[in-house]
């Protein structure tokens, strides 16, 4: 008979196996309930911890909750988009230093080339893009990466 399984000591073992990525925080905003499930199960089987939003104005209210380590910004939402937001956080100096991962499914909004299109608005670049639909290798490596984890 088996027995009684620590879900805070699995979850720390299994941050420590995929790179010590437990206590990394990651706030999510889309307005997908859909993507923000799939993207909450991707990160948190890796270690994550995640924090939601379905809105702009929601994810503003998670940043006064706590700093995340990083954003994962949904371009397209209805009340505020991504694009005004990212810009409204690149300016606030409290949030300018925390690195956002833009994910979008309009490629061809922006002329094919991401960096290109944020320079043109005069703000900063985005610390990387991941393109809808989402593939939850890309989705781990691309955090990984901007978070500096082996």
């Amino acid at each position: 008979m088996g027995g009684v399984i620590n879900i805070q000591e699995y979850l720390r073992l299994r941050g420590r196996e995929r790179g010590a990525t437990m206590g990394k925080r990651i706030l999510v905003i889309d307005d997908e309930p859909d993507l923000i499930t799939l993207y909450e199960t991707i990160l948190g089987e890796n270690g994550f911890v995640v924090i939601s939003a379905k809105s702009a104005s929601e994810g503003l209210e998670r940043l006064e909750q706590g700093r995340p380590d990083l954003i994962l910004l949904d371009l397209v939402m209805p009340e505020e988009t991504g694009i005004k937001l990212f810009g409204h956080l690149k300016k606030d100096e409290r949030y300018k230093d925390i690195p956002i991962i833009l994910i979008t499914g309009i490629k061809e909004v922006m002329g094919g080339d991401h960096k290109r299109f944020f320079e043109g608005l005069r703000t900063r670049v985005p610390a990387a893009y991941i393109e809808k639909p989402v593939d939850p290798q890309v989705l781990v490596k691309t955090v990984r990466d901007v978070l500096k984890l082996r």
